[in-house]
């Protein structure tokens, strides 16, 4: 069943609900996967540091297209969050479709930069590509500048099938019905797994399980 209307608390305050989950209940774990356990005092905490090294360090500011190139770390989660709060948008390369397309989106949208997970070769482009490790695995000397996001700022490109892009806000990404679950079985950043799953959770304080 899809919502005809997005839930005010995910479309809203997803930001608001992680810093309060963050300061209320700093233990409870947020991200479970074999890569490493993270409570939600520590997930905001990467988010913080991620917002800093894109904004201080690789001068990511609003409008800005960021590509991720992997299979659904659980730190790609922490990069989603922190390019919203700049205003920036992630362009999601999961699956072998949407890699093999790149030079053909490079067409269509201006890339800033990508990361991708440690454990993959990284993409063939002109822009630097840094390892997903680095985003959160290193001091950052910088401060994050954000305001609250607005839920209506596109923050996702979802590609199609036909090679076209979705640009996708907060919002409309919060227009889909809670599925209940809350084991990530696929792709990350899939139209049944961000709207229906990820973010549904993390409002409520869940636990998310990578599989």
């Amino acid at each position: 069943m899809i919502s005809s209307t997005p839930s005010p608390s995910l479309s809203t305050g997803l930001f608001q609900a992680l810093e309060r989950h963050a300061r209320e209940t700093p233990h409870a774990i947020a991200c479970a996967s074999r890569f490493r356990l993270a409570s939600y005092r520590k997930l905001w905490s990467r988010i913080e540091r991620a917002t800093a090294r894109l904004q201080g360090e690789w001068e990511v500011g609003a409008g800005d297209v960021v590509a991720y190139w992997g299979d659904g770390h659980p730190d790609a989660l922490v990069l989603y969050a922190a390019l919203a709060r700049c205003g920036a948008l992630l362009l999601p390369l999961e699956h072998a479709a949407a890699r093999a397309a790149l030079p053909r989106l490079a067409d269509k949208v201006a890339l800033t930069l990508a990361l991708y997970d440690d454990e993959l070769s990284p993409p063939r482009i002109a822009q630097p590509a840094y390892p997903l490790s680095r985003l959160i695995g290193e001091p950052c000397p910088y401060q994050a500048r954000v305001a609250m996001p607005d839920p209506d700022t596109r923050s996702l490109l979802r590609p199609n099938e036909d090679g076209s892009l979705q640009r996708l806000s907060l919002r409309q990404l919060a227009d889909t019905a809670d599925s209940g679950e809350r084991d990530l079985h696929g792709a990350l950043f899939d139209a049944d797994v961000l709207g229906a799953i990820v973010l549904p959770a993390l409002c409520a304080g869940d636990t998310l399980t990578w599989r």
